[in-house]
């Protein structure tokens, strides 16, 4: 990888920073959609620390599985390089969260992390069982999408007073996250694609982000009025992946990639904007 061409709003992507800044933002809209006043900061780092964690495993695991390094992409190249200086980032983040989780942090949230950390678990093994010659992964890509979300929203949950463990499992505000998330992955795997195979799999982008939008309506018009702006962000998030699906061959590889990540963070900000505005989240 040539460093000198690597433009900087790459560099969270190359540094695996950019999915614990999704997890955190989105960690947030949660908070404040679920009526969660107030959260340890202890809580914040954990949640991005673990969400780097996994990232870097999961990039590290990448490369093992593939013979050829000049095949690799700049952000699985980059953690070839300096795997040395990821693994010492790796111990150090694991033993930061051994420390949250038994001393810092509620009780609940050991519960929550044991759960997300047996569908990380599930995650890794279809993630080793899987060929590099597959193209796509669907399958772990769903999984790998309700874990992100699962595990965005359980320390935020295990604060809250109201719902319980089950409601927060089968909450439509995390299983559309989920369901964004998983588009988020499989974008990036189905816009490398060429010829018939690329049309048909942009295709099946295009209804799947259709389907998201018209559940976030159908929940942000018939559903609890205190959840109507989260329904509406993700309305706005689905929208944004629809459009830039549309757009994608504009856009090189690694333009790609920064504005997927960006769409991901739309339904925050636009929450953010809609709250601001109203002057509370339950309108």
């Amino acid at each position: 990888m040539d460093r000198e061409r690597v433009p900087w709003w790459l560099w969270p992507n190359l540094l695996s920073l950019d999915a614990p800044l999704v997890a955190v933002a989105w960690a947030w809209m949660f908070s404040r959609a679920w009526g969660v006043v107030s959260l340890p900061w202890e809580l914040w780092m954990t949640l991005g620390v673990s969400v780097w964690i996994i990232y870097v495993t999961d990039r590290l695991v990448d490369i093992r599985k593939r013979e050829n390094a000049g095949s690799l992409d700049k952000r699985h190249e980059f953690h070839r390089r300096f795997q040395g200086v990821f693994f010492a980032g790796i111990i150090a983040g694991l033993g930061w969260g051994l420390y949250s989780v038994l001393w810092a942090l509620s009780q609940n949230v050991l519960f929550y992390g044991a759960f997300v950390l047996l569908m990380t678990v599930g995650y890794f093994v279809l993630s080793l069982t899987r060929s590099t010659r597959e193209h796509t992964g669907i399958t772990k890509n769903l999984v790998a999408g309700l874990t992100f979300a699962y595990g965005t929203a359980a320390g935020v949950h295990a604060y809250s007073p109201v719902f319980s463990f089950s409601q927060m499992l089968f909450s439509w505000e995390v299983l559309l996250f989920a369901a964004l998330c998983a588009i988020n992955m499989t974008a990036i795997d189905f816009w490398e694609l060429e010829g018939e195979d690329e049309e048909d799999a942009a295709a099946i982008l295009g209804t799947a982000t259709l389907l998201i939008g018209g559940a976030a309506m159908y929940f942000s018009l018939n559903g609890d009025d205190f959840n109507k702006p989260l329904f509406y962000s993700v309305l706005v998030g689905a929208a944004g992946l629809n459009v830039l699906n549309r757009m994608r061959e504009r856009l090189d590889r690694d333009a790609r990639r920064l504005w997927v990540d960006l769409v991901i963070l739309l339904p925050v900000f636009t929450y953010w904007v809609w709250i601001s505005f109203d002057g509370n989240s339950s309108t």
